[in-house]
């Protein structure tokens, strides 16, 4: 199992290993520099935050105020003369509930032509 290839590959492997560490920086500089990008990052998302929480309360201090004088919506709406063209037929008969035990439509009087 231990042939002479395995051998070798297992000392080329532990140069190239033994290179790695050799070329990495130390644990403690690299931990305590995530720990600084950390601090910084979450002041960061902090300020992301604070923007538009910001942002509003400007809104809302610099928007204008109504005046007593406005007039209400009810009083100036507009409604065009031919409005009633655009009502569906029959629609009190659509608004209404059915109710059981009752028709839906009442009937009407006869017309006089049925009565001849």
């Amino acid at each position: 199992m231990n042939s002479p290839e395995d051998n070798r590959l297992k000392t080329h492997f532990a140069n190239l290993r033994e290179e790695d560490q050799s070329a990495a920086p130390p644990f403690d500089r690299t931990a305590a520099a995530a720990t600084v990008l950390s601090r910084r990052s979450s002041f960061l998302r902090i300020a992301l935050a604070a923007i538009p929480v910001l942002a509003i309360a400007v809104m809302l201090t610099v928007r204008p105020h109504r005046s007593p004088n406005a007039v209400p919506r009810e009083l100036a709406a507009w409604s065009s003369p031919t409005a009633f063209l655009l009502e569906t037929p029959g629609k009190q008969l659509l608004n209404q509930t059915p109710r059981l035990g009752e028709t839906l439509i009442h009937t009407l009087p006869a017309s006089q032509d049925e009565h001849k």
